[in-house]
């Protein structure tokens, strides 16, 4: 029992020195950012507002303690497990956070995380391919095919109930003059939208030269070999073909 109570002393004086240490220290302030990890969503439901990546909480403890935890990544998760569609509000305080002793919380950034929970739904749209520009003169868009024709989208069902197709970000085609194969992306600006498996969503553009038809009066008519006597010595060519070769 007597060694029993001696380690209890032990224990005892060694933090008081280590508050003493501590409390005596330098203290600085600073700004932490900790990466915001939403953990649990349920399964059917969507985040539809901004969410931040990050929150910025403004601490101040010893200099040793604060240095070491600038140096650290961290996080801060929420856990949704059970929440319903709606709006919602989570607040933070001085305890949400797993600091060391001795920092304290002085303000948080943002504060309350505002989110809004909604109903989700998946739904296959067809794919229709946005074009910006036009060819190089002399040349012409025949076709443009985006494989996939089809994707399953996930997302609100508020935003998915009424959409018949998925545009595509601007495919520009000012500078092709021949078929090429092109990787783009689909248009979710403004939209909380999503694949529900991630595919390569490519577009076969058919470019090629305009036909041209030119006509030319007056042309000679030879026999070859020799000599011969023709009838029209002169006739007209009308000429059709590639705009390059013919013009």
């Amino acid at each position: 029992m007597g060694r029993h109570k001696a380690l209890k002393l032990l224990s005892l004086l060694l933090a008081i020195a280590l508050w003493f240490a501590v409390s005596g220290e330098e203290r600085t302030e600073t700004t932490l950012t900790l990466s915001l990890e939403l953990v649990n969503l349920p399964r059917q439901i969507v985040i539809t507002s901004e969410v931040p990546p990050n929150l910025q909480v403004r601490v101040v403890g010893p200099r040793s303690t604060i240095n070491k935890l600038s140096q650290t990544r961290l996080t801060q998760s929420i856990d949704l497990t059970g929440y319903k569609t709606g709006r919602h509000s989570y607040p933070f305080g001085p305890n949400s956070f797993s600091f060391p002793r001795g920092v304290q919380v002085i303000r948080i950034s943002p504060n309350p995380l505002n989110l809004t929970l909604a109903t989700s739904m998946t739904r296959t749209l067809t794919i229709r391919p946005v074009i910006e520009g036009r060819p190089p003169a002399g040349y012409e868009l025949l076709e443009t095919k985006i494989r996939p024709e089809q994707v399953v989208v996930k997302g609100p069902l508020t935003e998915l109930e009424e959409l018949k197709y998925i545009n595509t970000l601007p495919i520009d085609v000012s500078h092709l003059t021949e078929p090429a194969v092109i990787s783009t992306d689909l248009d979710f600006k403004n939209l909380h939208l999503s694949l529900k498996e991630a595919v390569p969503i490519l577009a076969e553009i058919n470019i090629a030269a305009k036909p041209l038809s030119r006509t030319i009066s007056g042309v000679a008519v030879a026999a070859v070999p020799g000599p011969a006597s023709l009838r029209p010595a002169q006739v007209t060519l009308t000429l059709k073909g590639p705009w390059q070769q013919v013009k």
